[in-house]
């Protein structure tokens, strides 16, 4: 059974930080640790240079904890999120509010916090500003683990994605570039 969580049980979830504590300085969970980052910090620099993005808008910045160890060089980042956890991330609901025209949206490790409608209605409203999506996807076997984290297989809505890197502390899950259609 898919979870389907209200607007208060997502806004409780994401203001007390995935399982309401602080992960090795990040309350954002274990995703967000320097350790798990590693490959995403290198990779999102040469991605955006390969496919000429200029601009990206984070759909999910958290508290930017290993976001400002990113070496964007030219690219312009603008962070926003639905709880702000830092003074530069600006507020948005990505399943009610557009984002700000860009080359890309970043959305990591936030479509899983959502039932299938809210992805959808996500996703629709990525199409209407951005040319590509990099977004959490993971492969192989998906058995759900935590009826609040879904392991999405994005290819499902999204067909196959153009470039893919190894993301986070599971051997499944890759960030993921699409170009959006």
């Amino acid at each position: 059974m898919t979870w389907n969580p209200t607007d208060e049980q997502l806004r409780r979830m994401m203001e007390k930080g995935w399982r309401g504590g602080l992960s090795e300085g990040t309350p954002c969970g274990q995703s967000s640790m320097l350790r798990y980052t590693d490959n995403i910090r290198q990779w999102l620099p040469a991605v955006c240079q390969r496919h000429d993005i200029k601009r990206v808008c984070d759909a999910g910045a958290g508290d930017l904890h290993w976001m400002k160890l990113v070496r964007w060089g030219s690219v312009d980042y603008l962070p926003f999120d639905v709880h702000i956890r830092h003074p530069d991330v600006q507020p948005i609901d990505i399943t009610r509010e557009l984002l700000p025209e860009c080359d890309a949206v970043l959305c990591r490790m936030v479509l899983n916090h959502f039932d299938e409608g809210r992805v959808l209605q996500a996703l629709r409203n990525f199409q209407e500003v951005s040319t590509y999506l990099i977004a959490t996807h993971f492969v192989g076997d998906n058995k759900n683990k935590n009826r609040e984290f879904q392991r999405l297989d994005l290819c499902k809505w999204l067909g196959e994605p153009l470039e893919m890197v190894d993301d986070g502390h599971e051997s499944n899950c890759r960030l993921a570039l699409w170009e959006l259609t």
